[in-house]
């Protein structure tokens, strides 16, 4: 996980300071609750692989810029439901600012 991040940081432009003890890798998703379990012998992983997220991505890896969720969770942006959406939007909401997000509406639709 810390290799790929480095090269991934490079790739970017963006600095890499973590060092192997900066990754808490937790059992489940913190977003999804998915279990978490490295498959082997699969490029890219599978939904439930651990996956390293930058919260502000343009900080780089650093300590305290990241938190380990499913690569399912990390790759929602393409082809998320709404409920997926929604417990993404709660859990960075919760994290960033202490403000527990519930569901939005529909721009235009209060």
């Amino acid at each position: 996980m810390i290799q790929n991040a480095r090269a991934r940081a490079k790739a970017a432009g963006v600095p890499f300071l973590l060092k192997a003890s900066d990754i808490v890798v937790p059992t489940h998703c913190p977003i999804l609750g998915l279990p978490l379990f490295q498959i082997t012998g699969k490029k890219g992983g599978g939904p439930n692989s651990p996956s390293l997220d930058r919260i502000e991505p343009e900080l780089g890896y650093v300590p305290g810029n990241i938190v380990v969720i499913s690569n399912r969770a990390n790759r929602l942006k393409s082809d998320a439901s709404i409920e997926e959406l929604r417990a993404i939007a709660s859990f960075y909401a919760t994290f960033q600012r202490g403000v527990r997000v519930t569901g939005a509406s529909p721009k235009g639709n209060p």
